[in-house]
């Protein structure tokens, strides 16, 4: 939502005014009056269809015009007493005000729309508030609120049966999955409500539109998983069906993505150039919330041509920008951290040490976030398959007995294997623990190793010292620890190092700084019980991984179970 301009500051705005400036402002301002006396005046004579039909077509070219139809016919309807046309009306003007991002007054419009629909049993207008409250609380980043209207509005679109409403819904729950990087299952949603659309109702507008949005949202979801390819594919679909002179607010979201396909394809140059044509576009149509994305972008690309000033100045924006309009921005994580490895570049310590603390906060706290949510989503209001759903709405319930007893044998079966699972689970953690044991002695205790006095080669012998000290001060721990960066510590070449690993410690290098890592996660996990409340993309960070799955794919290889039941176990332990 834009903050009102406050009354000291448009008075030290006036006192920059000239002379001539303060002579013309009166005249200016009645020139503005005058225009909107006659605007008003136009629509005098215009009925309430007219009004609405005028508010149609030109929504999405001029919507703050839009707004002025929507509330002429408000008034028109209020004045004639019609509660159905008035919610209409009214439904319209929330929607121009949500688009203008004018979120608090959207939200009161809809209160207002809720309460008449709900008195005249419309559940299609009932559907529709809902789930615009759903997408201003997103936007708002109040995603377990949005979520809740969504359900709301998800059961009001049951009652219409129709099928397009719920496909709608489905979309808009898993655009909240995707961003809480549930990238696989958003794509999974929004690939099959685009088949369903595909197949079902006739080419007019309201299709279109839907359609549109999906292929605008894969774009986005494939461009996160960073597969440029396949979003490029989405979005030249979306590039097709609009133009700019028709469509300018898809037209540049599209182009917007473009340039980000270009950033990941690394062509870029011509990514800024894509960045700052929509910036223009912005600015000139007064959208300056959605600036953030394209300055982000900008100054990715100058990070990675090396322009660091102007890789902070973009960054800087991105952010200033998001925290001004309070917007849901995914990349600000990563603009932190590439501010941080900008200033890096710069040279500026206190800028280093900032921007590094808020990437790490960020990143726990959007981990957190994420996990919460969509466990949320799965345990209480996932979505069953849209077609499933949809053709439920018409199936006799003479397959309910079949099912049951097809469901009863099922969950019959799933406990028996349950609980044998959980029986070898238990049997291998308290082999675990023993395996645990021995490592923390090992650790205590100065182990004689067998190899070192048949061992001639001075070099050999040097490189396992070396080693020793490379454990002893847990150098592995370390993200950037490869094969290249160990072999240039101990001054030697990774062939000579990687063979004598192979030989004298009987596994790869790969392998080696693995085990290491694991046996170090397991000893702290189960003496640290603040460690174990950690995210476990957190605790992958703490051991030296990148990502949360490169850990727990190590940590099932070497343990036989996931790093989360290692971690309830040692839980349940502690609590008996």
């Amino acid at each position: 939502m834009y903050r009102p301009i406050q009354p000291n500051i448009l008075r030290m705005h006036l006192k920059k005014l000239s002379s001539l400036q303060l002579y013309l402002l009166p005249v200016i301002i009645l020139f503005c009056s005058l225009s909107l006396n006659a605007q008003t005046d136009s629509l005098q004579g215009k009925s309430y269809e007219e009004l609405i039909g005028l508010y149609d077509a030109i929504f999405y070219k001029n919507t703050s015009q839009a707004r002025t139809y929507a509330i002429a016919a408000y008034e028109l309807a209020k004045k004639e007493d019609k509660k159905a046309e008035m919610a209409l009306a009214k439904y319209n003007v929330a929607r121009a005000k949500y688009n203008l991002l004018k979120y608090e007054a959207s939200m009161e419009d809809l209160e207002e729309v809720i309460r008449i629909a709900t008195e005249l049993n419309d559940n299609v207008l009932l559907y529709k508030s809902y789930s615009l409250k759903g997408n201003i609380l997103c936007d708002l980043n109040r995603d377990s609120e949005g979520l809740n209207q969504y359900i709301k509005a998800r059961e009001y679109a049951k009652i219409t049966q129709d099928p397009v409403h719920l496909s709608k819904i489905a979309v808009n729950i898993a655009l909240i999955k995707k961003f809480h990087k549930d990238y696989e299952e958003a794509i999974n949603v929004l690939l099959e409500n685009l088949k369903f659309i595909e197949k079902n109702g006739s080419e007019d507008e309201k299709k279109l539109t839907s359609k549109r949005i999906i292929l605008s949202q894969l774009t986005d979801t494939y461009l996160r998983i960073e597969q440029p390819h396949k979003a490029d594919y989405y979005n030249n679909l979306v590039l097709q069906q609009c133009s700019e002179k028709e469509n300018p607010t898809v037209y540049h979201y599209s182009l917007l993505n473009t340039g980000i396909i270009e950033y990941q394809n690394k062509n870029f140059i011509k990514s800024i150039e894509l960045c700052k044509k929509v910036e223009s576009y912005y600015i000139k149509a007064n959208k300056q919330a959605n600036l953030a994305t394209p300055y982000y972008y900008i100054g990715r690309n100058s990070f990675q041509l090396k322009r660091f000033e102007q890789a902070v100045e973009y960054l800087e924006k991105a952010i200033e920008i998001s925290d001004k309009f309070n917007i849901d921005f995914p990349e600000k994580e990563k603009a932190h951290e590439y501010l941080h490895l900008s200033y890096i570049e710069i040279g500026d310590k206190e800028k280093i040490a900032e921007n590094f603390k808020k990437y790490k906060e960020l990143g726990k706290k959007n981990d957190s976030l994420a996990m919460s949510l969509n466990n949320r989503i799965h345990k209480e209001h996932d979505i069953i398959p849209l077609q499933e759903e949809i053709e439920s709405l018409d199936k006799n319930t003479k397959y309910l007995y079949t099912a049951s007893a097809i469901m009863l044998a099922l969950l019959v079966g799933f406990y028996l294997w349950y609980r044998r699972k959980q029986k070898r689970n238990k049997k291998r953690f308290q082999e675990l623990l023993v395996t645990i044991k021995k490592l923390e002695k090992e650790k205590n205790e100065t182990i004689e190793k067998e190899t070192s006095t048949s061992i001639t080669d001075e070099n050999v012998l040097q490189i396992l010292k070396d080693l020793e000290i490379f454990e002893e001060k847990k150098l592995y721990l370390k993200q950037d620890c490869t094969l290249g960066n160990v072999a240039k510590k101990l001054k030697t070449n990774t062939t000579y190092l990687s063979n004598v690993i192979n030989t004298y410690k009987e596994k790869s290098f790969k392998s080696y700084l693995s085990e290491l890592r694991i046996n170090d996660a397991l000893i702290q996990l189960k003496n640290d019980s603040k460690l174990r409340s950690y995210t476990i993309k957190a605790i992958a960070e703490e051991f030296g991984f990148k990502r949360a799955e490169t850990f727990s794919k190590a940590f099932k290889a070497q343990t036989n179970m996931l790093p989360s039941y290692y971690i309830k176990s040692l839980e349940k332990q502690k609590v008996t």
